[in-house]
């Protein structure tokens, strides 16, 4: 039975070079006949092998509801997300879904989710357990990894014992014990100092590396951006934007290359939308360099609205801007 659902839910494999696949996802919230919020409206992206890539936006914007569903925690309401040997983790009946994440996805979030009667070692070796590793050999990947991490000294103290610093390296150490091609971590430096946030950072770096694992981090944290590939810019569920290496989250315009998408949609800079005067109609002409648009100016202001609240979660707008502070969401026919 399994092995015909399997034929189903497989694709052609990636391209080498590529870990993942995500195509026009979409997540709602809310049942039928409640109020529906859309968190994530079609989102597509890659992930190389061996890359980091960060993921940044403001609250609200869908950031935990995209690292859920990348690992199957969460089901999308539309879309693909395809690993590289081309299952599509989204169609897999439950049951497998839970084998295939433990093979092949680790997660590291701030909380950390440690079973707190088990000592460190015993929460390291627990993902190997369920696997049915060998106990010789899971004895010994639990000493390697808590070696690498500087915390073998606390391998028998439960987690209310060790600081928190010492709990989430606990917590790094199980998503790494299965060896999973993929790494999902949830602001993995929010709890710890800024010289353990870079041992963290640097021991992802020698991963990625050595072992070609794929790492995707959502993270206010200034110094993921030093450490990440590649980081995707999200805000009211859509990416729009992509910086390299060198992120200034202070200053996000000098780095965002935008991103047309899948559903070839493109968001322009809250500083462009200020120097525009929030222009609706555009004009466009193919040039050699690219597509030149140009603003239609708008000479009955009698047509613009004024919206004194964001339309997507109700915060008030300050004037002179064409986007919500609160989640991002783009707005118009705005007049001040």
């Amino acid at each position: 039975m399994y092995g015909d659902q399997r034929q189903k839910i497989k694709i052609q494999p990636l391209p080498e070079h590529m870990a993942l696949q995500a195509l026009d996802i979409y997540h709602v919230y809310g049942m039928e006949h409640q109020n529906k919020v859309v968190a994530l409206k079609g989102v597509s992206f890659d992930i190389k092998r061996g890359e980091i890539l960060g993921i940044i936006g403001p609250s609200g914007s869908g950031k935990s509801t995209l690292l859920l569903s990348m690992g199957g925690m969460l089901k999308p309401s539309a879309g693909q997300i395809i690993f590289n040997d081309g299952t599509d983790i989204t169609k897999l009946p439950e049951e497998e879904q839970f084998s295939f994440r433990r093979h092949n996805i680790g997660y590291v979030f701030q909380e950390q989710n440690l079973i707190p009667f088990l000592t460190a070692e015993q929460n390291i070796e627990m993902p190997m357990k369920l696997i049915d590793v060998p106990r010789a050999q899971r004895k010994a990947k639990v000493k390697e990894l808590m070696e690498r991490l500087g915390i073998w000294h606390r391998r028998l103290h439960t987690p209310t014992r060790i600081s928190g610093g010492e709990r989430q390296r606990v917590a790094i150490a199980r998503a790494l014990a299965n060896n999973p091609k993929l790494i999902l971590a949830d602001e993995p430096t929010g709890s710890v100092d800024s010289d353990t946030s870079i041992q963290i950072l640097e021991l992802f770096q020698e991963l990625k590396d050595e072992t070609k694992t794929s790492f995707l981090i959502c993270s206010h944290d200034p110094i993921v951006g030093e450490y990440s590939d590649r980081t995707l810019e999200i805000r009211d569920g859509i990416i729009i934007g992509e910086h390299g290496l060198g992120l200034d989250l202070s200053n996000l315009d000098s780095s965002r290359l935008l991103v047309i998408d899948n559903q070839n949609r493109i968001t322009l800079p809250e500083k462009a939308l200020v120097g525009l005067k929030g222009s609706l109609l555009y004009t466009w002409e193919l040039k050699d360099e690219g597509i030149l648009l140009k603003p239609l100016s708008q000479k009955d202001e009698k047509l613009e609205q004024k919206i004194k609240f964001c339309t997507s979660c109700g915060a008030e707008i300050k004037p002179g801007t064409y986007s919500c502070a609160r989640c991002g969401a783009k707005l118009t026919r705005i007049v001040r």
